[in-house]
C-alpha cells in the first residue's frame, strides 16, 4: 500500500509516527509546506511535521503548493493508493483529490459535522463543550463536509488548556487513521454523509477575539483563556498597558465586584465580572515583561482601590 501523508503542524506527529510503523508494509511519503522563517532568529526551519519524517528517515516533499503542477506531480510519480491530510494548512483542489487511486481522506479534531473550519479545538473549548473528538471523513470540495467514516469521542477534561487538548486529540486520532485505512482497503468501511442540521463552524481565530470583556461571566472567561492559550492569548488593560491573562479560574466565594474591578485577598488577584461573579487570575503577563504568577506581580505591582482591568 502507498500512503502520501500530507502534514505540517504538531498535531499530525503522532499519526505520522505510527504510519512509519507499519513500513515496509507500507510505502511512506510526506509532502509538507515549504520551510520556513521561524523564532526571533527568524532561521529557516522545516515544519513540524518535515523535521519528525526527516528524523523517521521519510522522503518528504515541500511543493509550495500541493495543487500546483509541480505538486500534482508529485503525487502523480509516487502513485498512492491513499492521500491522507492531517494539519497540512491548504485547501485540496477537486484535482489533487481525484489523484490517489482509492481514496483521499482527512483527520478533523472534532466530531463532524461540529465546528467545521480551521480551528475546531479553541472553540470547542471558548464555548465550554464537555465533549468533542476526532472524524476521519472522505475530503470532498467544501471543507471539512465531506462524508464520514470513523469517530472517536472523548471528555474535555475540566482545566484542559487547548495545548493538552491538541495533543491528547493528535494521539486519539493517530489510530483511527488506521483503522479508517485498513477498513478501506478491505472494503469493510462505508462513509455516511454528515447532517446539516447538526452542522457548526469554527471560524479562524484573529487577535482581537482574545480582548476580555468582564462583562462576561467567569466561567466563559476561563473557557476563553483556555481555548485560547497560547494564540491570539487573551489580554485586558490596566493602566493603560496591556496585560496577558494567561491562567485563571473562577474564584469561589462572593465578593459582588464590578466587572473589571481588581480586588487583592490573602495574596489573591480577584477580578470582578458579569453576573457577580469573580475571575482569580493565576499567572499574567505585563507587555515587555515576562510571564509572572499573580503573587509575584502582585508583590512588585501595587494595586490601588480603584484599579480596574479595561478594554483599553
Amino acid at each position: 500500500m502507498k500512503i502520501i501523508f500530507l502534514a505540517s503542524g504538531k498535531f499530525s506527529i503522532p499519526t505520522l509516527q505510527l504510519l512509519a510503523n507499519y513500513r515496509p508494509e507500507i510505502e511512506l511519503m510526506l509532502i509538507s509546506q515549504p520551510d520556513r522563517n521561524k523564532g526571533r532568529g527568524r532561521k529557516i526551519a522545516p515544519t513540524p511535521a518535515r523535521e519528525t519524517a526527516l528524523d523517521l528517515g521519510i522522503e518528504t516533499k515541500t511543493p509550495k503548493s500541493v495543487n500546483s503542477q509541480e505538486g500534482q506531480q508529485i503525487i502523480a510519480d509516487f502513485a498512492p493508493d491513499y492521500l491522507v491530510l492531517v494539519d497540512y494548512g491548504i485547501k485540496l483542489s477537486p484535482e489533487t483529490i481525484a489523484l490517489p487511486k482509492s481514496a483521499s481522506i482527512n483527520l478533523h479534531p472534532s466530531l463532524l459535522p461540529a465546528y467545521r473550519g480551521p480551528a475546531p479545538m479553541p472553540w470547542a473549548l471558548i464555548n465550554g463543550e464537555p465533549i468533542t473528538g476526532v472524524t476521519t471523513q472522505m475530503i470532498g470540495e467544501e471543507i471539512d463536509c465531506g462524508n464520514i467514516l470513523l469517530q472517536e469521542p472523548t471528555f474535555i477534561l475540566d482545566h484542559e488548556t487547548l495545548p493538552q487538548l491538541a495533543e491528547r486529540l493528535g494521539r486519539l486520532g493517530a489510530p483511527l487513521i488506521w483503522r479508517t485505512i485498513s477498513e478501506l482497503n478491505d472494503g469493510t468501511l462505508q462513509s455516511s454523509p454528515q447532517d446539516e442540521r447538526l452542522a457548526s463552524k469554527a471560524p479562524k481565530l484573529k487577535k482581537e477575539d482574545g480582548l476580555i470583556d468582564w462583562q462576561s461571566p467567569a466561567v466563559d472567561l476561563f473557557n476563553r483563556i483556555r481555548g485560547l492559550n497560547p494564540w491570539p492569548g487573551t489580554y485586558t488593560f490596566l493602566r493603560g498597558k496591556r496585560v496577558k491573562i494567561i491562567t485563571a479560574q473562577p474564584a469561589l466565594g462572593t465578593y459582588l465586584l464590578p466587572p473589571g474591578a481588581l480586588f487583592i485577598e490573602n495574596n489573591q488577584l480577584l477580578v470582578g465580572c458579569g453576573q457577580a461573579d469573580t475571575l482569580r487570575i493565576d499567572e499574567l503577563q505585563i507587555a515587555g515583561k515576562p510571564p509572572r504568577t499573580a503573587a509575584d506581580f502582585l508583590r512588585g505591582h501595587k494595586i490601588n482601590d480603584n484599579d480596574t482591568f479595561n478594554s483599553k
